[in-house]
């Protein structure tokens, strides 16, 4: 074989694989870019998509139509689901954007880049104190505000403009979920680890918990809660502020407000609310000597919200005690079924994210208000 066959041939092999290699991520798609139709057995369940999923909700919401959104951070994407009845007979199609770990600018940011793309009527948002403070002091004089970003990460921009940088991000993000490999090992794993105990984010955006039930399933609930409860009092143990040396709020406060402005301005009702923790994570916070701060910024999103009354806003508080977050752990070393309500402190699950649901759609859906209080 002469030289110049043997390279036609190692570039026409080449050329092959690469393509079975595009073609082969883009039909498992294990980030849910794409939007490919999801096949049991084969790729129904996103597997490895734990660690991309701000990748998958730049593109998964614009797979079909929405009018209705959740907003908030991981806590939401597991504990409410956009398929409660509720939601359906209200005639809305909900998209859950809960981002795990995103700051409150870019929880709103995702939101309003849908909004600019979707005829959105209702907005559900999670308000965490968690997200409103800081582990440094505060300089809130030196923020810019949401509305004047440039660039980043999703096709609009808040203040509705296209983003110039978004093809390139688009670019950037096909190449890493088709070509890379992490995304073919991503895709092998998706193939190989399909199971009803398998994570994953569904169509809607929902985490159905799949990973935590198995956790609960091998370790038991008392392990899960121990392990969180270590990890939280690690995070608590410094200094945090809600404010800085003039009194100013974080800069969430002025993200919340600009987004309400603009959701007011386009006719979105807005249904603002605080999550439940369970009473061992408030335990926590009291040791850490944190509830001060807590009070505090209830009191602040209260007064924030009472500035756009004129708005279409609501504002339900689930974080005030209640039977639910009372909710008794099992002994250490006892296996059991996780608990009826949360997954481990920080997180509550579907079921109780329900009674949330019940109690802000109570008006519309006549159900019964078990859970929560409406302050405004």
């Amino acid at each position: 074989m002469s030289p110049r066959a043997y390279l036609a041939r190692t570039a026409i092999f080449g050329l092959a694989f690469a393509l079975m290699v595009i073609v082969f991520n883009w039909l498992v798609d294990p980030y849910a870019v794409f939007g490919t139709p999801r096949i049991s057995g084969l790729n129904a369940n996103k597997i490895d998509i734990n660690n991309f999923t701000r990748l998958s909700k730049r593109y998964q919401p614009g797979f079909d139509s929405h009018n209705a959104l959740i907003v908030g951070n991981s806590r939401v994407e597991l504990g409410i689901n956009p398929a409660h009845p509720c939601l359906r007979e209200a005639g809305w199609k909900t998209y859950n954007l809960g981002l795990p770990g995103a700051s409150v600018r870019t929880q709103l940011e995702y939101a309003l880049n849908v909004m600019h793309q979707q005829a959105i009527e209702q907005v559900f948002i999670s308000v965490d104190f968690t997200d409103f403070i800081s582990s440094s002091p505060l300089e809130v004089d030196t923020v810019t505000p949401m509305l004047s970003q440039q660039g980043g990460e999703l096709k609009y921009l808040p203040g509705g403009q296209f983003n110039p940088q978004y093809p390139v991000v688009v670019a950037t993000d096909y190449y890493k979920s088709l070509f890379t490999l992490d995304s073919l090992v991503s895709s092998f794993t998706t193939v190989i680890g399909q199971s009803e105990r398998a994570p994953d984010r569904d169509e809607s955006g929902f985490n159905p918990g799949r990973d935590f039930a198995e956790a609960v399933r091998v370790e038991g609930a008392h392990a899960l809660f121990a392990q969180k409860t270590d990890e939280l009092e690690r995070k608590y143990s410094s200094q945090w502020y809600l404010r800085d040396s003039a009194g100013r709020l974080e800069s969430s406060f002025g993200y919340l407000s600009e987004f309400l402005v603009i959701a007011g301005e386009r006719g979105v009702a807005v249904h603002i609310f605080t999550n439940p923790l369970h009473d061992s994570y408030w335990a926590l916070l009291e040791r850490q000597g944190m509830m001060p701060l807590y009070a505090d910024w209830l009191a602040s999103i209260e007064r924030l919200v009472m500035e756009h009354e004129g708005a279409a806003v609501t504002f339900w508080d689930f974080s005030a005690s209640s039977v639910f977050i009372h909710e008794p752990l099992p002994e250490e070393g006892v296996g059991s079924e996780p608990l009826q309500w949360f997954w481990e402190p920080a997180h509550y699950r579907e079921e109780l994210g329900s009674l949330m649901l019940d109690a802000m759609l109570s008006e519309s859906c006549n159900s019964r208000i078990l859970f929560g209080r409406k302050i405004l």
